[in-house]
Formats: C-alpha cells, structure tokens, sequence
C-alpha cells in the first residue's frame, strides 16, 4: 500500500493480483486492474499520475488513467520486495535481495552508480 503525497488516494496491490486506487476522503474505489502475476510492492508517484509495481521478475511502470491503470514500460529486476518515490518523483529505490537496494530516475531509467548496503568505504 503507499498513499500519494498530492492527491486523497491510496494504492493498494493484492494476491489476488488487483492493484487498486482508493479515495480514502470519499471511501470509494475508484480504479482497478487486475495483473497475469501477483505483485509483491506498489508505490505512487507524487503527482498520482504513476504507480510502481514490483511483480516477481520486474517493475511495471503503470499511468494512472481516468479509466484504467496502463502499463506503458517495465524494468527487468527480479524479487523485489519493496518500491518507493522520493518526494520529488525524479528517483525510485527498489529494494531486493538480502541487502540490495537500486535507485532509478523515473524518467529514463537510468541507474546512478550503485553501493552496497553495509559496505565500508
């Protein structure tokens, strides 16, 4: 579950493989989609318009539509656990693995070099 920062929405994902968005000031739902695969991580963009959400073997980037929650590109990553936007929505850390942790821009994918959580410089 993750709650957008700039909207009254909540996503949630499930094992039944739905991701749904909530309007926790009206109590309503108001999309759903359902997926091929459970997903295990979902995390809103601040602005509501983008969901991440981390299925077995990659992370869907979804657009939050009027109607729908479309998939428009994925990223090969396998077991990840946990999805998160920093507050600016230009980066998101997907954390996977035993202490793996990589950080993405939203926009192009790209991956900043990467350190190892415990490592000592």
């Amino acid at each position: 579950m993750d709650v957008c920062i700039r909207k009254q929405l909540v996503v949630t994902c499930s094992k039944d493989k739905s991701i749904k968005i909530w309007n926790y000031a009206t109590k309503q739902l108001e999309l759903q989609t359902v997926l091929q695969e459970v997903a295990n991580a979902v995390a809103f963009h601040p602005s509501g318009f983008h969901v991440i959400v981390a299925v077995t073997d990659k992370l869907l980037l979804m657009n939050v539509l009027s109607k729908d929650i479309a998939q428009f590109r994925n990223i090969q990553l396998k077991h990840c656990s946990e999805v998160q936007f920093c507050n600016g929505g230009h980066l998101f850390a997907a954390a996977f693995g035993n202490k793996d942790i990589q950080v993405f821009n939203f926009y192009t994918n790209e991956s900043p070099p990467q350190y190892k959580c415990g490592s000592h410089v």
